[in-house]
């Protein structure tokens, strides 16, 4: 404000001076024609006084007024004399001064010459002896001297301007100064600090009304903004501590307002001001429609969004329509609560697989047991050699059924949270050693060699789970190999880690395969895994046991040539 009343001041006062200015040259060029009008009228008037003939009242008139011009005309319009010109002259008898001089016996006017070529003030007179006497002068040596007042004109402007402008930043300052206090004291009201005082301004009469009526506003004010803030921390301490994101939204699907859940969800920083990451409903069809139907409808919508920026992840949106509230000064249109419902998916998705895969494979052996046992109790089998391979058919799928309700006993063992995880060690090099002793029969029988190599450490797990892990991993070895292969274990000892690798050289995993080896249920070859009295949860169990303990396990395969399983476990501390 101060800028621009100094401005406004600064214009008028430069408005002012263009004006007068402008008036002063004005009337300085009419006096300066007025008085060069008048020299000519004189210098005529004393041409007709002396009465001379041409040649000599030329001559006289040169050397009297060298800056200006004589042409005396004969009654006929023919020049007799001229006191610039060379050479014969036109006839003037149409100039428009020596017209009126013969009406009237004065004539002027204002032309360009057309011997000289200037613009040129003519003043003519009717002499007593019929002759027409006419003077004239340039208007050039009168714009010459007017300019040169200008300058004058415009150093005193300059001058005028520059006082004006330092009188009207004093002045624009001086008026404002009240103003300027009242500013700092409902700053300092609004950041909490002690108020500016204003008794300096109290003395003035105008002043005094306003300022009374400004002490009730800040003090209502000041009281507003407290409870204002008391609200505004309860509104934001109650979204910051949910759990579940929150999104309001304008009328036009502009985002108004999130809260700290809302801001983790998508990656946003807290403080940033690019929230353009929390704008997923601009990027979701599913959403985008979602939207327009809680717009349309005015009814809550509910959806799960999967098409995020982040695979694999599952969000529940609920989108409820807003009508008359506003925030910040805006409508609000839609609010928008988000919960990450990724592992409740998940968990439900491997708990229906779970229950399929568990069902399917209840089913089969005791299909098979159930046919077996109708045949016999029938009496179609009579034979005791049939009765017999029978009854061992049966015993066979209920050792089955017996291995799989044992490792599904096992999974939901590992599944649960209830596991005491204490301090344990186990010598990994001894143990595997040991499991290489309890399996060695069955290599032999598969004409498999079975060798254990590296150095002993102690790693941080329990021995029977340990050996459970080497079990599965080299029964696997040896189920999937041919006559004559090898499975060979080696421990040793990286860093604060411990390395356990079982390698075979069986018939290998597909690419597409590897990573799914690990899941419940899963078998590459599913006719040779039951065959082979598989369950498809022995990697699954590995894999459970090894998380359990904070290790990793991975798996690296080609066909036909073996495989290689690499379990990472930390090292135990040593005793003390």
């Amino acid at each position: 404000m101060k800028k621009r009343l100094t401005a406004t001041t600064f214009l008028i006062v430069l408005a002012a001076l263009l004006v007068s200015n402008a008036m002063g040259v004005w009337f300085l060029f009419n006096q300066e024609r007025q008085d060069a009008r008048e020299s000519l009228h004189e210098l005529l008037s004393l041409i007709d006084y002396q009465d001379m003939d041409a040649s000599q009242t030329a001559l006289q008139f040169q050397q009297a007024a060298p800056d200006k011009r004589l042409t005396l005309i004969a009654a006929d319009g023919s020049v007799l004399a001229d006191t610039q010109a060379q050479g014969q002259l036109e006839n003037h008898a149409t100039r428009p001064e020596v017209v009126s001089a013969r009406a009237t016996g004065w004539g002027e006017d204002v032309r360009a010459s057309d011997t000289v070529g200037e613009p040129m003030l003519y003043v003519a007179k009717l002499l007593a002896n019929g002759t027409v006497a006419r003077a004239s002068m340039s208007l050039s040596s009168i714009d010459s001297l007017v300019w040169q007042s200008c300058s004058g004109f415009l150093a005193a402007s300059l001058v005028a301007l520059l006082l004006a402008l330092a009188l009207s930043r004093r002045m624009a300052r001086r008026t404002l100064a009240p103003l300027s206090a009242v500013g700092d004291a409902l700053s300092s009201l609004l950041s909490d600090q002690a108020p500016t005082s204003l008794d300096q301004y109290r003395s003035d009469d105008e002043l005094r009304p306003i300022l009374r009526y400004i002490d009730k506003l800040m003090e209502r004010l000041s009281e507003s903004l407290r409870n204002l803030k008391d609200e505004r921390n309860k509104v934001t301490l109650i979204l910051d501590c949910m759990d579940e994101g929150l999104l309001l939204l304008d009328e036009q699907d502009g985002l108004l307002a999130c809260n700290r859940a809302a801001r983790e969800l998508f990656g946003v920083p807290d403080g940033s001001a690019d929230l353009s990451g929390l704008l997923i409903h601009t990027r979701s069809l599913r959403l985008r429609e979602a939207l327009e139907r809680c717009h349309t409808q005015k009814t809550p919508v509910f959806l799960d969004v999967e098409d995020l920026p982040e695979p694999g992840r599952i969000l529940r949106f609920f989108l409820s329509p807003v009508s008359g509230r506003q925030y910040a000064g805006e409508q609000v249109g839609t609010s928008i609560l988000i919960s990450d419902v990724t592992e409740l998916k998940q968990a439900e998705r491997v708990r229906t697989e779970f229950t399929a895969n568990v069902s399917h494979e209840l089913k089969t052996p005791l299909t098979s047991i159930k046919g077996f046992a109708d045949m016999l109790s029938s009496g179609m089998v009579t034979a005791p050699e049939d009765q017999k391979r029978f009854s061992s058919l049966i015993g066979v799928e209920v050792d089955r059924l017996i291995a799989l309700i044992n490792d599904i006993l096992k999974i939901s063992e590992l599944d649960s949270v209830a596991i005491e995880q204490e301090e344990c060690s186990t010598p990994l090099l001894s143990a595997a050693q040991e499991v290489a002793d309890l399996l060695a029969l069955k290599a032999k029988e598969q004409q498999i060699t079975l060798s254990v190599t590296g150095e002993e450490c102690q790693g941080a797990i329990s021995s029977l789970r340990y050996k459970e892990v080497l079990v599965n991993l080299v029964e696997n070895g040896i189920k999937y190999n041919r006559p004559g292969g090898s499975v060979t274990v080696k421990v040793e000892r990286q860093g604060e880690q411990a390395v356990l690798t079982v390698t075979d050289t069986g018939i290998g995993i597909p690419p597409d395969s590897l990573g799914r080896v690990f899941e419940r249920f899963y078998r590459v070859d599913r006719g040779r895994a039951r065959k082979m009295g598989g369950t498809g949860l022995g990697l699954a169990i590995v894999k459970h046991i090894v998380a359990l303990y904070g290790g990793e396990v991975s798996v690296a395969s080609q066909l036909d040539v073996g495989s290689t399983f690499r379990i990472t476990l930390p090292c135990a501390a040593p005793q003390g």
